[in-house]
């Protein structure tokens, strides 16, 4: 894998723009290059817009992976939603993989799981409540019920005003979401109470967040009236008006711990233990302790502000993006665009497109083909040009981008729907920022794809729309029409030029024999014996066409009569071959006429045509002289 000989580790995550995943893959990509592993961090976005289709084709991804390959495995499954994601990543890494596996923030059975200590986690918030700002009514809205560290954080809320010997009532507790939906719901629990609460304390951040926007949104004063505390020490809860007091997890240090414990245990992957992580009280805005000059909040909303300012120029370039894609009708052509709009990544060092085999031209769209193509790359930030560069699945990138050193490698899911047509690979320049990678940009990449594939599938039915309309279906010539357009135009340049044409008109002898006493199948397999003799015989650039039931047209310019009249020597000698042969019962004639000359003010296709036809009839009537046909 990577061709460079060194052990890879495997990540599974969702979405690793979110802070928790973007500083725990900081930690892993930190250790592993120290240790020198290489690092393939496999990222889908998971099934947000609950559109069904959409998340099958993004769990492709988890076929991706060559499990049997990996040296070490971290999961990140609770950032996954979906519950299939989950199991589809734990059959494989179960049935597959055969090294030591790290599981972050969730228990899983038969993994080393890195967690925080959900006994204690809430200890240090509600001391910091009680004992230094001395207060009594306290909340906690933890997560959701099936949540097992939702209901283990609510348990450690219980035991601490257990031991403070403060009461609980049934308003002073609420299961959320772990997200920002149910800040109105929380509030109308807790402020319905017998008391007004003091403080509400939440389980992570995002729900503090969401619970403070609807205090104050109803008028209640952030610390005065009530106080806020989250849990986890994101940036969001720092650049909020007011800064959230939080408990920090180190996010960045569990990532290199996994890393560590897969080092440590690479000869006995059999020997699993847990590992927790305490997380620490930073209080701020939101309970009092901090003043608005602060410079640390002062730094982050400006960070925010400058964020937010470089996500709306972003989101700009995007829509430019998706406008000049519009114009592409091939791979290479969406290249030569991402190619402009690239930089727009943060920090990206390289950046790979990796198709199925043969993308335009497949059928099956259900699963990763053996062999992918590299139709895309941007090497050291430079275009690599039109490329198509085919390697087996199994090494995710052709050794054309890799080297010896650690290699550090994000994989993301390309398809439309549930189509797979293949993956994007991206490497940052440095650890401390990176997995900056946008839905927007894979989504638009994605559906240019899918407009690609429509684009080529209707021109090749176009295409075959074409031949059934000027194309005779019993020998694959041009029919009539078919000459007739193709024809006109070849006089056209012919006079303009100045160069000479050639046409003969080649007409079937004995077609009414063939047909009546053998059958008209026999028939068409003469004409088609006609068809191959004139398509052997006639090279080069030239019009070919079966004009009537038994008549041929042959057109050509720029050759001499020497020329054509051994064009038309070389049919006779096909069909006499064909008749020594012994093959049919009947022997298989034919009769041509022809005219070649530089065209006259006079001429056209039509006097050429007469001409042939003329000279064609006065040979048919000779050759069945000579072969002592009746002349009728």
């Amino acid at each position: 894998m990577f061709s460079n000989e060194r052990k890879t580790i495997g990540v599974f995550v969702e979405r690793t723009l979110n802070e928790f995943q973007n500083r725990m893959c900081q930690g892993i990509i930190t250790a592993a290059e120290q240790l020198g592993y290489n690092v393939a961090i496999f990222s889908a976005y998971g099934n947000y817009g609950q559109n069904e289709r959409y998340f099958e084709g993004d769990q492709h991804l988890w076929q991706l992976p060559p499990y049997e390959e990996l040296s070490g495995v971290i999961l990140a499954l609770d950032t996954m939603e979906e519950k299939s994601s989950r199991s589809r990543i734990l059959e494989n890494v179960r049935e597959r993989c055969h090294c030591p596996v790290v599981s972050v923030r969730e228990i899983v059975e038969g993994c080393n799981n890195l967690l925080v200590d959900n006994r204690t986690c809430m200890n240090g918030i509600i001391r910091h409540f009680v004992e230094d700002h001395g207060l009594t009514r306290l909340c906690f809205m933890t997560g959701p019920e099936s949540h097992w560290d939702a209901v283990e954080r609510l348990e450690c809320f219980k035991s601490q005003m257990k031991e403070y010997q403060l009461p609980v009532g049934e308003h002073q507790m609420f299961f959320g979401d772990f997200w920002l939906n149910m800040g109105e719901e929380a509030c109308d629990w807790f402020l319905n109470g017998q008391e007004k609460p003091q403080a509400i304390i939440c389980a992570n951040d995002h729900m503090a967040v969401a619970v403070a926007s609807e205090l104050i949104h109803r008028g209640i004063r952030i610390p005065k009236d009530i106080c806020v505390s989250g849990y986890d020490g994101l940036i969001e809860s720092l650049s909020f008006t007011p800064s959230i007091t939080t408990m920090t997890v180190p996010f960045f240090e569990m990532g290199k711990k996994a890393v560590q414990i897969i080092d440590e245990k690479q000869e006995h992957p059999e020997k699993i233990a847990n590992y927790y992580f305490e997380a620490e009280v930073v209080p701020r805005e939101s309970c009092g302790c901090l003043k608005r000059s602060d410079e640390i909040v002062i730094k982050a909303r400006r960070n925010q502000y400058e964020e937010a300012k470089t996500e709306r120029n972003r989101g700009l370039q995007f829509n430019f993006m998706s406008i000049h894609l519009s114009e592409c009708y091939s791979i290479a052509e969406i290249g030569d665009k991402l190619e402009y709009y690239i930089y727009n990544i943060d920090n990206f060092k390289d950046y790979m497109v990796c198709f199925c085999e043969n993308l335009t031209e497949r059928k099956d769209f259900s699963t990763y083909t053996e062999t992918m193509e590299m139709r895309i790359g941007i090497k050291d930030r430079a275009s690599m040009g039109h490329i198509r560069i085919p390697f087996p699945r199994k090494m995710l990138l052709p050794p054309e981008v890799t080297d010896k050193n650690p290699q550090m490698w994000y994989f993301t899911p390309l398809h439309f729907q549930n189509k797979c047509f293949g993956y994007e690979a991206v490497r940052f320049q440095t650890p401390e920022v990176t997995g900056k990678l946008y839905f927007d940009w894979n989504i638009t990449l994605s559906n240019k794809v899918q407009d690609t594939l429509v684009h080529t599938e209707m021109q090749r039915l176009i295409g075959e729309l074409e031949n059934m309309y000027d194309r005779d279906a019993l020998t694959g010539m041009y029919n009539r029409r078919g000459y007739e357009m193709h024809g006109r135009g070849l006089f056209k340049r012919a006079r303009e030029k100045g160069t000479p044409v050639f046409l003969s008109i080649i007409d079937l002898d004995g077609m009414k024999q063939i047909n009546d006493n053998f059958g008209h199948n026999e028939g068409d397999y003469a004409l088609r014996t006609v068809c191959k003799a004139i398509q052997t015989s006639c090279l080069g650039e030239n019009i070919n066409a079966r004009t009537g039931g038994d008549e041929f047209v042959v057109i050509a310019e720029g050759i001499t009569e020497e020329e054509g009249v051994r064009w038309m020597q070389e049919i006779e000698k096909y069909l006499e071959s064909f008749n020594t042969s012994g093959e049919k019962e009947y022997d298989i004639h034919a009769s041509y006429g022809y005219v070649c000359r530089v065209l006259k003010d006079e001429d056209s296709m039509e006097t050429y045509i007469k001409e042939s036809d003329e000279m064609m009839y006065k040979n048919k009537v000779e050759n069945k002289r000579r072969r002592g046909e009746p002349l009728r």
